[in-house]
């Protein structure tokens, strides 16, 4: 039910497609990200295909705290609750877990938390975490992982792999007990240690799955080391597995990961920062060209889109088309007019900001996909 193949190549940058239960997703692709199986804004499920999404991905442990997933199985599973027929990732909510500090306790087993919501206590271990997204029913999986700040000593970081390590065996092992029909990824940590990346890298290798995730805070870090990070890890993951850099969501960012071999990405940024009146716009395809066909070529955000905060009050009188990425949208609605929306808090105009960003993100891959097939061998 599940296939990855790379259709083209141009340098590292791949041209791929994924096919799921729930469809065939071509790469590389980025993942909205529905943590509570919806996307904030306003906006629903069939906005998002209407806008071109072709998957979204949700949070194991925000859905296993409310509203559980004893009723999402009941519903029949995430696509069913959200009316959403595309594929699904879900992640194990391992790093949720472990951003909870002081409530969090780690043992050789699993993490015990409690859940800030209302103070229950719950646990995670590599079983459970299959467990609970076996009965969510998405698509494709992740494993629970150890995760450890940057700010982590290498001693540290290396002590999480062995545990990861571990944990990701058990995770593999009781998929394959539940017999549940999800493909599984790895998570590649190793914090901001080169050596510690390629051991964890070939570790995952070793045991084997699906697909290769790229785990870690790496937007915290500079933009020379996450290009460090990246293209160390990616040169150690298989040429015929999808490789995933989770959470990392600028767009020149993902065109910098595009160029080092990854295909598929997720973040909350263009929803998150919509709703705070931040658009993307104007992608211009020449210099993503230039980009993608030169992996040397130095990437200027200011050149290869621009960004506006429709809040500010330059917008308050401007009366030019505010959604020129969004085709769905018909209206010519003015700038001026989202400006208001967005000062008056009405949900309507957050809603547009979020849709709008959705749409670029959508044509910014497909620009990517139609460039690589086009230049590419």
């Amino acid at each position: 039910m599940f296939k990855f193949e790379v259709l083209k190549k141009l340098g590292r940058a791949r041209l791929s497609q994924l096919t799921t239960p729930h469809g065939t997703i071509p790469g590389p692709f980025f993942q909205f990200v529905a943590t509570q199986a919806a996307i904030r804004g306003q906006v629903m499920s069939e906005d998002m295909e209407k806008l071109g999404v072709d998957i979204m991905l949700a949070n194991t442990y925000h859905l296993h705290l409310r509203p559980g997933e004893d009723l999402m199985e009941q519903a029949g599973g995430l696509h069913s609750f959200m009316q959403w027929d595309k594929p699904i990732t879900t992640d194990s909510g391992g790093y949720q877990v472990f951003s909870l500090g002081d409530h969090v306790k780690i043992d050789d087993d699993g993490v015990t938390f409690k859940a800030p919501l209302d103070g229950s206590v719950h646990r995670f271990t590599p079983e459970s975490t299959m467990q609970v997204q076996a009965k969510l029913g998405p698509d494709i999986v992740m494993p629970l992982d150890v995760c450890t700040p940057f700010s982590a000593s290498k001693d540290e970081v290396e002590k999480a792999i062995i545990k990861t390590t571990a944990w990701v065996k058990r995770c593999k092992d009781e998929q394959a007990r539940l017999a549940s029909p999800q493909a599984l990824y790895g998570i590649v940590q190793g914090g901001v240690y080169p050596d510690l990346r390629e051991k964890a890298a070939g570790l995952l290798r070793d045991i084997g799955f699906f697909g290769y995730s790229i785990g870690g805070e790496l937007q915290e870090k500079g933009e020379k080391e996450i290009k460090k990070i990246v293209n160390i890890t990616t040169a150690q993951l298989p040429e015929d597995a999808p490789r995933y850099l989770m959470g990392y969501g600028k767009p020149e960012d993902i065109v910098e990961a595009v160029r080092l071999g990854v295909d598929q990405f997720d973040c909350v940024l263009p929803i998150r920062n919509a709703r705070h009146g931040q658009i993307f716009l104007d992608l211009n395809i020449e210099e993503l060209k230039k980009a993608l066909v030169d992996p040397e070529y130095s990437i200027d955000p200011k050149k290869l889109y621009k960004s506006i905060d429709i809040t500010k009050a330059v917008f308050a009188d401007d009366l030019s088309v505010f959604n020129t990425n969004d085709t769905d949208i018909t209206r010519a609605y003015s700038k001026a007019y989202v400006h208001h929306l967005m000062r008056a808090e009405q949900p309507s105009g957050m809603r547009l900001a979020v849709m709008a960003n959705v749409a670029f993100y959508v044509n910014l891959m497909k620009q990517i996909r139609g460039i690589i097939e086009q230049e590419g061998v």
